[in-house]
């Protein structure tokens, strides 16, 4: 009998023993005062300015979910980067969505959050690896392609054209370029003969065509990944009375507005171009499937976001003459958001 009662104790204490770790070792399910991190490694142009705002935004019509969003911005640095997301992990953060510096540098310090129990999304430039929540992105490659194949047609699958890509090391210009590239390699008539980083900027494409104006004075077309890299390389032409080359482009407002002056004057006949678009509300997606993870809904881990392509016929839909050059035309924000953002 004593040895009965033994064996009913120890199994009682086991079975005490065990609830209290499964109760320890599991989370109760919130479903509000989400704090959430963006660990962005720059704002060095205003998609990314308007990327951010956008998730600001997000989150100011989240209330009842997000209690707080923190922003970090790395200034293009990884370990910068690294020692923000380690921040966030240290201020036991629920989510944490990351645009990555770099694909590689960042798989360690995302083990690490997911290893501390954070849901972790990335998006825009991603990290390389399976071991996170989930990925937002459009579909880079395709983007690229999409882009080479209407420049091949425009030109007739004949002609010297000069690439501009983003930010060098980046995973999004790789992408697009990758894409862009298989098209051009099906081609023997098309040569890239130049390839330039200009980090997605005016300012920079703008320099450097200026230069490659010099070296390159008979060009057929452009193969640019980013809408103020175009809009900077029609204005190199322009200024120097020339008439600019077919020019890819994106949704960013300066191409825009500058691509309908040329199409409404009708004096640069061989122009005309194609955008496509990363929205800049990629970040509000994120934070979607970031909350969605945290309230214990089934999220895939890839989720894609379909690309509107921008072509002549429906320029007019998506121009916004009243809006400043910097801004990026598929966008969720309001228009005093966007005021407020662009008219400082």
């Amino acid at each position: 009998m004593g040895k009965r009662i033994f064996l009913i104790l120890m199994i009682l204490l086991l079975a005490g023993s065990m609830a209290m770790a499964s109760g320890g070792g599991e989370k109760a399910k919130k479903t509000s005062g989400f704090v959430i991190g963006l660990s962005d490694f720059s704002l060095g142009n205003s998609w990314r300015v308007q990327m951010v705002a956008e998730a600001k935004y997000a989150a100011s019509q989240k209330k009842d979910m997000v209690k707080e969003l923190i922003v970090t911005e790395a200034d293009n640095s990884v370990e910068k980067q690294i020692a923000d997301i380690e921040d966030l992990i240290s201020k036991k953060v629920d989510a944490i969505l990351v645009t990555a510096a770099n694909p590689k540098a960042l798989v360690p310090v995302v083990d690490k959050a997911m290893k501390a129990g954070i849901v972790v999304v990335d998006f825009d430039n991603l990290v390389d690896t399976n071991n996170i929540t989930a990925h937002v992105d459009v579909n880079q490659k395709e983007f690229g392609k999409v882009q080479g194949e209407w420049l091949v047609k425009a030109l007739k699958e004949k002609g010297n054209i000069i690439a501009f890509n983003g930010m060098k090391g980046t995973t999004i210009s790789a992408l697009r370029f990758e894409g862009a590239k298989s098209v051009f390699d099906q081609y023997p008539n098309i040569k890239i003969v130049q390839e330039v980083y200009a980090d997605w900027d005016y300012a920079k494409a703008k320099r450097a065509m200026e230069d490659l104006l010099a070296a390159y004075p008979k060009i057929d077309g452009f193969w640019s990944q980013g809408g103020a890299m175009s809009q900077g390389i029609i204005e190199a032409y322009m200024e120097k009375g020339m008439d600019p080359p077919p020019v890819t482009g994106e949704d960013g407002n300066g191409f825009l507005k500058i691509w309908k002056k040329i199409k409404d004057s009708g004096k640069y006949p061989g122009f005309d171009s194609i955008a496509t678009s990363m929205p800049t509300w990629c970040s509000a997606k994120a934070m979607d499937v970031a909350l969605d993870a945290l309230t214990g809904k089934t999220v895939q881990k890839y989720n894609l976001i379909p690309i509107p392509t921008i072509t002549a016929e429906t320029l007019d839909k998506y121009v916004k003459p009243d809006l400043p050059d910097s801004y990026w035309c598929n966008s969720q924000l309001p228009a005093d958001i966007v005021m407020k953002i662009f008219t400082r």
